[in-house]
């Protein structure tokens, strides 16, 4: 059983911000992701859709360019590249913070982190192998998940949350029909 000092689950802003200070501070330190790293945050939410609103943005500029003293004919969108873009920047991202955890060394334990009595974690890799890890301190870091509103169901049909999938040809289509 690998042991460590401490022990981070889930590598969102929180956690894996939390993971490099104390690998700095001198900690053997591990952080626990069940899927991508950089969390919810940097992969399906506030990243990727700050992307997809710099696209929208842009679009409008160029639809007033004459505004600007500037002439751009036949401007049109592609909501495939846009969504394509956005994924991008996003994996971009994740893969600075795999850079920064591997720069502090961070050991980065794939899998879904339970915490066990004794200071334990148990961790479960997708093929449903478990794992233990001891730690003499664990830091709970896994974040925020969507929530449904009253008003707003996530019925699968009429609204979504972009992450159903992560097959985004899939959204893509989900989405084009809600308007």
């Amino acid at each position: 059983m690998n042991h460590f000092d401490v022990i981070v689950l889930g590598s969102g802003p929180g956690g894996y911000v939390t993971a490099i200070r104390a690998s700095q501070l001198g900690f053997k330190t591990a952080i626990v992701e069940k899927e991508s790293l950089g969390g919810v945050c940097l992969n399906w939410g506030c990243i990727p859709t700050k992307a997809l609103i710099k696209s929208a943005q842009v679009f409008q500029y160029l639809q007033h360019a004459e505004d600007y003293g500037l002439k751009a004919a036949g401007v049109d969108k592609d909501f495939d590249a846009v969504v394509k873009r956005s994924r991008n920047v996003a994996g971009t991202m994740s893969k600075g913070v795999q850079f920064l955890l591997k720069k502090n060394k961070i050991e980065v334990i794939n899998g879904y982190g339970k915490i066990l009595p004794g200071k334990k974690v148990s961790v479960t890799d997708v093929n449903g192998k478990a794992s233990e890890y001891t730690a003499n301190n664990v830091i709970i870091a896994t974040g925020a998940r969507s929530r449904e509103l009253p008003s707003l169901p996530q019925d699968g049909k009429k609204n979504y949350w972009l992450q159903t999938g992560h097959d985004f040809g899939q959204t893509t289509q989900k989405i084009n029909r809600c308007r």
